[in-house]
């Protein structure tokens, strides 16, 4: 019994010492931030256990730093709500550095201008609204909201100051919806136009087809003026004329390349030797394995070719080896019933 109370004794110790104790000991204490759940440690490596086991001893640092930063962790006050326990964290003290910069807030909106001005807040439509005309719920859209309305205005009262009191007031009411329709779409395709930073002609109206821009006419006007025998060098100016600045206009001389010295032009040369040198050059697998079979089949064609293109092993035959018909051996037939056979 004695020697199996020792072994027993020995495993409970060895455990105990395989077990790391949870207070870590440092000569500098670690700078911790809970906010962040940061934990740097400035102390100084042992440089003789690092070069001895450095998976082990690297592994033994990263775990006591985390030990440290958890009984911090624990050290806040601890809250329950439904059951659960948690800590809030404190405001962190260092500002973690991004990927990628703050994504840019989209451009508003004409509409959404003007509601943040008028303090205008997006409330949700009902989908069906009480008519007390009809006396019974009105959906908002859809055929039997059309319906409804047709019920409702099957008869429509002509207005003292008509000028015209037989319009068809109908008519000019569907009109008028027509125009409210196509004016939203309109202010929703500029405010995608505004929101995209798209041009758009101040005019509700786009350009003919025959007017030209702005810029192209400013184009052809420097194209005229250089189309002299001089290049446009004597040509008159006018007195608040914008001389244009643009060196690819068509019909313009290339500007000469001033001189250089002996030594620029040498070191202008050997940089395109250089460049040229450096370049490998790239070879197409592909394209040689195609050219080596196309001469193959060129050389065999060729050969064929001045073979005569006979079958190697064939039975030759003389013109008067095969047989003919012979003659009067057929039976000529009878006159067909139903008119010569169209062919």
């Amino acid at each position: 019994m004695e020697d199996v109370y020792a072994v027993l004794n020995k495993k409970a110790a060895l455990d105990v010492t395989s077990q790391q104790s949870v207070s870590v000991t440092k000569v500098l204490d670690p700078e911790i931030d809970l906010g962040t759940l940061l934990c740097f440690d400035s102390n100084d490596f042992d440089t003789q256990q690092l070069r001895s086991n450095q998976e082990a001893y690297l592994t033994n640092e990263t775990r006591n730093n985390v030990q440290l930063l958890i009984n911090k962790l624990f050290e806040l006050p601890l809250k329950n709500e439904d059951g659960y326990m948690y800590v809030d964290l404190p405001e962190p003290r260092y500002n973690l550095p991004r990927e990628k910069p703050l994504p840019t807030p989209k451009p508003l909106t004409k509409w959404q201008k003007f509601a943040i001005e008028k303090g205008i807040k997006k409330t949700p439509k009902p989908k069906a609204t009480w008519d007390e005309i009809l006396q019974k719920w009105i959906p908002a859209y859809g055929y039997k909201k059309a319906a409804a309305d047709k019920e409702k205005d099957w008869i429509l009262e002509v207005p003292g100051n008509a000028a015209d009191p037989n319009v068809d007031l109908f008519a000019q009411k569907r009109e008028a919806k027509k125009e409210r329709v196509a004016k939203n779409e309109y202010q929703r395709l500029r405010n995608i136009a505004a929101s995209r930073k798209i041009k758009v002609p101040a005019v509700g109206l786009p350009p003919l087809e025959g007017t030209l821009h702005s810029n192209q006419l400013k184009t052809a006007v420097d194209v005229a003026k250089i189309s002299t025998a001089s290049v446009g060098k004597f040509q008159p100016k006018l007195s608040k004329e914008v001389i244009s600045t643009k060196k690819n206009i068509p019909g313009l001389k290339k500007e000469k390349i001033p001189a250089k010295s002996m030594q620029e032009e040498k070191s202008s040369s050997l940089q395109i030797l250089e460049s040229i040198n450096n370049k490998k050059p790239k070879f197409n697998l592909e394209k040689a394995a195609n050219k080596a079979i196309h001469a193959e089949e060129v050389e065999r064609a060729r050969e064929k070719k001045e073979g005569g293109g006979k079958k190697k092993g064939g039975r030759s035959r003389s013109k008067g080896s095969f047989k003919r018909p012979t003659a009067n051996t057929g039976k000529r037939l009878g006159k067909q019933k139903g008119g010569r056979k169209r062919r």
